[in-house]
């Protein structure tokens, strides 16, 4: 069974030590963008970065496709974390450059992009199956936040001079090497797991999600176009926050992840949409006063929205929604095709940012866009809101399981009434019902199904007297000691059953159980076939 009434620490650390893995290959990417990862010129520098660029398009949907079919996906995450840290090591131990330049730093670089990809399907499936919904948004909330401190931490000292060796990314990997270590000390492949997806087609969250990205995009070359106009700097030169601004991104990221888990994914969306519609209408209002009165006051208020709306976005919008709805069998395929959107609009976002030229084609805004494109931004915000009625809520548990067995295995109905039923909480029970392989035939089941095949009245429909033994007196000490109902018998283990009952033999109590077991697969199979037609 997996955790569900407490958070699940230890699982957790399990996926937030790969944390520093990402935030080593943030660092490598980064620093190809500004071109001084190597002794290379910019220009060559960012011939890297098409190259990775290219690597990362190419290796999504086969990272995707990968990762569904893989019965191990905790093997495939460690290797995506360590492949990068230790070409990274390697180089830096020989030197930059060196006689294998530019193998390795082409390696680097591609590695980076790629082994990326792959570790953030495999662990995004992963953690699909193994924290439920209600605690998988605190989780990312602390992965990407400790991913971005590290690469806060690890630019900071690259800026400052700190290196060891031939290179300031011998330390950055050593750590990222280290914490895959200790991940894998903790044996992730012993945590329980579960097929479970919400019912939903994902198309619903990603329409909308397609204008916020498209109104986002307007408003940041608009008001770089403003500045421009204006002849002075960016907002960010400005108001001089530089690298510190990942703070705010970091407080943008746990705010997402923790309005996810407390309100659902719904209600965190939403969310978005409204502090996107914000920034278009009023932004422009903080910009005017900004310019009118040369106040920095107004620049930084405006500066930490942005960051903070960009940071929401990032925490909720990477790693949650895409794999929690539709199949389970495709949740990989699902996500990297996602993705594979998100990295053309980056593409496209840096291209026009850095004014680059591609097969002769120069990506410029024209100057025109600040007519229209302030409009167009508010536009968009507001069909993404008109949008999001009929968005699936995901909350509390998945409501559908992939597959659903009838059978009953001891082992786990123990594990199941020790870790979650006390002396008196037999309220809990309803029906222990063991989820394991049930073969093709048996496709996803919603909590509405379930429902409508069990009953919310197990009494009524699965009487105690049913059960072959239980007679008048024995019915009358069991509703004493609580069970109402057979499904409420076959989700207990004969000694506990024994403890509670005067009188009842382990082995007697075994055998009720095991007859309550059969009452119960023989009420609703049937029940659910007529549910089916």
């Amino acid at each position: 069974m997996l955790e569900y009434r407490e958070f699940p620490a230890r699982t957790a650390l399990t996926y937030i030590l790969l944390s520093p893995s990402v935030a080593f290959a943030m660092l490598v990417i980064v620093k190809v963008i500004e071109g001084s990862l190597l002794p290379l010129t910019l220009l060559e520098h960012h011939g890297l970065l098409g190259l990775g660029a290219l690597a990362a398009t190419f290796s999504l949907p086969v990272a995707g496709i990968i990762v569904d079919r893989l019965q191990r996906k905790d093997i495939l995450m460690f290797l995506s974390a360590l492949t990068p840290c230790i070409i990274g090591l390697l180089g830096s131990i020989i030197g930059f450059p060196n006689e294998y330049s530019p193998l390795i730093e082409t390696a680097l670089v591609i590695s980076s992009f790629v082994c990326l990809a792959f570790l953030l399907v495999s662990w995004t499936v992963q953690l699909n199956r193994t924290v439920v919904v209600k605690f998988r948004g605190k989780v990312v909330a602390a992965f990407l936040a400790f991913a971005l401190v590290a690469f806060l931490v690890y630019y900071l000292l690259s800026a400052m001079g700190v290196v060891l060796m031939a290179s300031d990314l011998l330390l950055p990997a050593v750590i990222s090497f280290i914490a895959v270590i200790l991940a894998v000390m903790l044996r992730p492949w012993k945590l329980d797991q579960a097929p479970l997806a919400v019912q939903g087609s994902v198309m619903k969250y990603f329409r909308p999600m397609a204008l916020v990205l498209a109104a986002h995009m307007l408003w940041f070359f608009v008001t770089k176009l403003r500045f421009q106009a204006e002849g002075t700097e960016t907002l960010s030169q400005m108001v001089g926050f530089g690298i510190f601004e990942v703070g705010i991104l970091i407080v943008g990221v746990v705010g997402a992840g923790l309005l996810a888990d407390f309100q659902g994914r719904k209600s965190a969306f939403s969310t978005l949409i409204l502090l996107m519609g914000l920034l278009t209408i009023f932004g422009s209002a903080l910009y005017e006063l900004l310019f009118a009165e040369s106040n920095l006051a107004w620049g930084m208020i405006l500066l930490v929205f942005e960051r903070f709306i960009e940071g929401y976005m990032l925490g909720l919008c990477l790693l949650l929604v895409w794999s929690e709805l539709g199949p389970a069998k495709t949740k990989g395929l699902r996500l990297s095709l996602v993705w594979f959107f998100f990295l053309g609009y980056m593409s496209l976002f840096w291209a026009v940012d850095l004014e680059a030229t591609v097969f002769g084609f120069i990506f410029l805004v024209p100057e025109e866009l600040t007519l229209v494109g302030g409009n167009v931004a508010v536009f968009l915000s507001l069909i993404a809101l008109y949008m999001i009625g009929p968005l699936p809520q995901i909350l509390g548990r998945e409501i559908e399981m992939e597959e659903l067995a009838l059978d009953f295995d001891d082992r786990q109905v123990k594990r199941t009434v020790d870790a979650f039923v006390g002396h008196d909480d037999f309220a809990s029970i309803r029906s222990q019902l063991d989820v394991l392989d049930a073969g093709s035939e048996i496709s996803e089941v919603s909590d509405k199904d379930m429902s409508e095949i069990l009953g919310d009245d197990f009494t009524k429909m699965l009487p105690l007297r049913r059960v072959p033994g239980v007679g008048p007196s024995l019915e009358k000490k069991l509703q004493l000691a609580g069970y109402k109902s057979a499904a409420q018998l076959s989700g207990e283990t004969p000694k506990r059953l024994a403890e509670k009952i005067d009188g009842l033999g382990i082995a007697r109590a075994g055998k009720i159980i095991s007859d309550a077991r059969q009452i119960v697969k023989r009420t609703v199979k049937p029940t659910r076939k007529r549910n089916n037609r």
